[in-house]
């Protein structure tokens, strides 16, 4: 048949070495079949959904994934190759007429007869039959990560010639012979766009896998179609084996806290191991001081859910990419508890989404690999495998298809923007328990993407889980409205809002008659505390407490706003340390900011704990002695899911929410007199949190803040709410927990506080609310409209994802970086030399507009050399810092501008 002139992929360093193009469709189309007889639970929830019989579905569905490189047989794609050079038509320009957009021509020449053939038995009106067809095809079309226009097919003409279509349309019909696919019936147009999204993801993977040659060798020998779809659906099968996605995990039974954890539950532990689940999804808002286990809580829930049937897996997001891996750590200790470990059964995956942590090394991870590269067929046209290769290098991204992820929150809320390959995140978090730490954190601007995310979740099969010590009544109303609204049940206000509600479980259900839960909670005694809170206003004066607290073998910390004022407060320190002639040996005095590589950042992260939590890495309690005299200059990193405590804490101003989590991290485990850990009652005196602070005024002027707490304004913007907590701190003279909590938050948030906030600093305040709603128009502008299905139409500006693109206030698109060195040799080379992960552990992220953008480029010719050697850093942005004038990079102070 003339169909078997047309190729569909080529070897890039041998194209007269290439597949042709129905056996590269067929490859796609059998791992597309695979992926849905292995995922019961996703075709059935898709044929309940669509009311169609599964086995008709995926005929379907297989069908029209077998046109996905329809573009192909366009004989301007064809005459790439130096290999096919019988074709005669425009010279392909993939920035006009890409593939993808080559497909919709092709559909628009037979799609008449395709619906004669697959909806013979289908008594409706050929119009509404082609609109389920169009968002079908819109599925398979959009392949490459994005949808693709629909739109003046004709345009593209030029690129083909008319034995094009003919070939095309003798393809078609040997693919309908072969799988027999039939529409029996019309589906609901609303139905099948919401369905489309994850049949998007589906698609994507197929192509992804069904390009790699590791299974799918290329083939040019004809034989008929019916002998190489037995072939592909092997090894298809095989494949899906080889890379774990036949494989689902079993969850174990859940039997207690004390059996999984081996201690004693605290009232919040107790309540999740006992409140009743109900069968649906449900989102749960966990408040709760530091230290009552509130991570164990979590997940305690996750695996009764999964126990109970209702979620398959979890994602841990954490609110910054420097704390993830403190957390992997704590989840990967328990993970294996959560599933049956029979002899002979391959534990779920579990991928740290900021690296290939070592610890990744114990468990399987998810297996994709890409097999021998394609030639790219233009500049703006990848090939599968160059995709693939470069998603999947990034284990932020890949941690969303694994059955566990830990990683940053921004990862799950990439999937409601439209970012290319978003549909392969909102597949990966299909009936997976979404738990958010430090919830509390979110503005406005977060608001409105965690609620098109929790809307998409919920309607996927997926719960959620969001974890906080402070929470304001307006946010928890909001989320609380999130999850009804989006389960389309009425509206409920909550009834626990006094003082005396914290700690406190909330619990929205898809049950119509109990659709919100609130359970008040007493707190373990031994996390119920008072903290003293003193003000400092100077840096001199935080600088003296430092080294007093030094000299009397005491261990610091001072947790400052920005990155630029701990780096200052950290050279300030040590050369005052230095005068007083106190120890500065073993790594006393540490910096720690969201500016290091990996490597550093890992290794920093375990000086901090080893010297400031119960237990060294290696199992073996830290002493006294280990801890006196330790220094930490920190920024909020430190506030963020890091166990660990010290003796002496001072802290910028800040929001109180995150002054509160900040004053978490002093005395935080139980000491004796000596600063040995023990269980019992802590023998050190009593806590004081030194709050580095303006000068209280009861009538600030406007420059209150910004005089001497410059970036601090910068950072958090309103001085007004900053003015709010160090009243309400100035009138209480400490924070009281839990007791208090409610107080010190709504003293901030209420409608009825903010109102207070002095003449002076309302402008501020007023410009803060303003921008905060240009941020809210923002995200919506930007979030996809999922409503139309998986379209052009659902968002115009779908945008690469090499960068990153903060879902929080700021919204600074952040760039990755990887830093350079010169070896022994003279060559460039990773900052960490490392057989395995070199990429990552030598990258950092930092701002793309501030900094990225403006740091010393290679040479071409160290460009070249490396490329060769590093072939996926044409992915990230590579950087050697001796030869930028600009910007340089230590392992101790991380990354930095030389004129500072």
């Amino acid at each position: 048949m003339s169909y078997f002139d047309y190729w569909g992929k080529t070897n890039k360093s041998d194209p007269s070495n290439y597949h042709l193009l129905p056996y590269h469709c067929l490859d796609v189309a059998a791992i597309g079949q695979q992926l849905l007889s292995t995922d019961a639970i996703l075709i059935r929830e898709l044929s309940q959904l669509l009311d169609i019989d599964e086995k008709q579905l995926s005929n379907l569905v297989v069908f029209f994934i077998a046109l996905h490189d329809l573009g192909k047989f366009a004989s301007a794609f064809q005459a790439i190759s130096s290999n096919n050079v019988g074709f005669s038509a425009k010279q392909y320009d993939a920035s006009k007429a890409k593939h993808d957009r080559l497909g919709v021509y092709f559909w628009d020449q037979i799609c008449d007869e395709v619906i004669l053939f697959l909806a013979a038995d289908c008594d409706e009106d050929e119009e509404d039959i082609l609109d389920n067809l169009n968002i079908l095809m819109n599925v398979v079309l959009g392949h490459h990560g994005a949808p693709v226009e629909m739109v003046k097919p004709r345009e593209l003409k030029p690129f083909t010639e008319s034995r094009n279509i003919d070939d095309v349309r003798n393809y078609v019909h040997a693919l309908y012979d072969l799988l027999q696919p039939c529409l029996p019936k019309l589906i609901d147009n609303q139905r099948l766009e919401q369905s489309s999204w994850h049949l998007a993801g589906i698609t994507v993977l197929a192509d992804w896998l069904g390009s790699n040659t590791d299974y799918f060798p290329y083939n040019s020998t004809k034989m008929p179609l019916s002998d190489y779809w037995k072939q592909a659906q092997k090894q298809a099968s095989i494949a899906l084996i080889k890379t774990g996605f036949s494989l689902r995990a079993k969850p174990s039974e859940f039997v207690s806290i004390q059996h999984h954890f081996g201690f004693e539950p605290t009232p919040l532990q107790q309540w999740a191991q006992t409140v009743q689940l109900s069968d649906s999804p449900q989102l749960f808002i966990l408040e709760d001081v530091t230290g009552a286990g509130k991570t164990e809580a979590a997940l305690a829930l996750t695996h009764r859910l999964m126990a109970l049937g209702v979620a398959d897996g979890f994602y841990f997001g954490l609110p910054t990419m420097a704390t993830s891996n403190a957390m992997f750590n704590r989840v990967t200790e328990h993970y294996s508890n959560m599933f049956e470990n029979e002899r002979d059964r391959i534990m779920p995956s579990i991928v740290l989404a900021q690296s290939s942590s070592a610890l990744n090394d114990r468990f399987q991870t998810v297996k994709l690999t890409s097999g021998k590269l394609d030639d790219d067929y233009y500049q703006h046209d990848q090939t599968a495998t160059a995709l693939c290769n470069a998603w999947l290098a990034d284990s932020r991204k890949k941690a969303l298809l694994a059955t566990v992820g830990v990683g940053t929150i921004d990862q799950a809320l990439l999937a409601v923007l439209p970012r290319k390959h978003q549909s392969l995140r909102l597949l990966g978090l299909h009936r997976k328990v979404l738990i958010f730490d430090e919830v509390h954190a979110a503005d406005e601007y977060m608001f409105t993407l965690l609620e098109s995310l929790l809307e998409q979740h919920l309607r996927h099969g997926g719960s959620a889980i969001l974890l906080t010590a402070t929470l304001s009544i307006e946010q928890r109303q909001k989320l609380a409205n999130i999850w009804l609204k989006a389960g389309h049940l009425p509206l409920k206000s909550l009834t626990c809002t006094t003082a005396n509600d914290f700690p406190l479980a909330t619990q929205v259900c898809l049950d119509p008659f109990n659709s919100l839960i609130e359970t008040p909670l007493k707190s373990r005694a031994d996390v119920c505390r008072e903290v003293t809170v003193t003000q400092l206003h100077t840096e001199t004066a935080c600088i003296e407490k430092i080294v007093q607290a030094v000299l009397a073998g005491q261990c610091v910390a001072w947790i400052r706003n920005s990155v630029d004022d701990a780096r200052a407060a950290y050279d300030l320190v040590t050369q005052a340390l230095a005068a007083a002639e106190c120890d500065l040996s073993s790594n006393k005095v540490m910096l720690f900011h969201s500016r290091f590589t990996l490597v550093d950042r890992k290794r920093i992260e375990q000086q901090v704990l080893n010297c400031l939590s119960k237990k060294t890495a290696d199992g073996e309690l830290i002493t006294g002695e280990q801890r006196q005299g330790t220094v930490l200059i920190a920024t909020q990193v430190f506030q963020e899911s890091l166990d660990a405590d010290v003796d002496v804490m001072i802290s910028d101003i800040c929001p109180i929410d995150d002054l509160i989590q900040r004053a978490g991290r002093l005395h935080r485990h139980t000491r004796d007199i000596n600063g040995q850990y023990y269980n019992g009652v802590d023998q050190r005196s009593a806590p004081v949190l030194y709050l580095h602070a303006p000068k209280w005024e009861e009538e600030p002027q406007v420059d209150w803040l910004s005089q001497d707490f410059r970036n601090t304004e910068y950072v958090y913007r309103s001085p007004g709410r900053l003015w709010l907590a160090q009243r309400k701190l100035i009138e209480l003279g400490a924070i009281r927990m839990p007791s208090e909590a409610r107080t010190l938050i709504e003293a901030v948030y209420s409608e009825k506080s903010q109102a207070q906030i002095p003449t002076a600093l309302i402008t501020k305040e007023d410009e803060l609310i303003a921008e905060q709603s240009l941020k809210t128009a923002s995200a919506k502008s930007q979030l996809i409209d999922f409503q139309y299905g998986y379209c052009y139409s659902s968002q115009k500006h779908w945008s690469e994802d090499q960068y990153d693109i903060s879902t929080r206030f700021c919204d600074r698109e952040t760039a990755q970086i990887l830093v350079l060195k010169c070896n022994e040799n003279g060559e460039l080379v990773p900052w960490q030399e490392d057989l395995c992960h070199a990429i990552t552990l030598s990258t950092l992220s930092v701002a793309k507009l501030k900094y990225a953008d403006h740091l010393q480029p290679l040479t071409e010719q160290q460009t070249l050399l490396l490329a060769k050697r590093y072939p996926n850093i044409k992915y990230i942005q590579p950087w050697y810092p001796e030869q930028d004038p600009m910007s340089g990079y230590s392992a101790t102070s991380g990354f930095y501008q030389r004129n500072q």
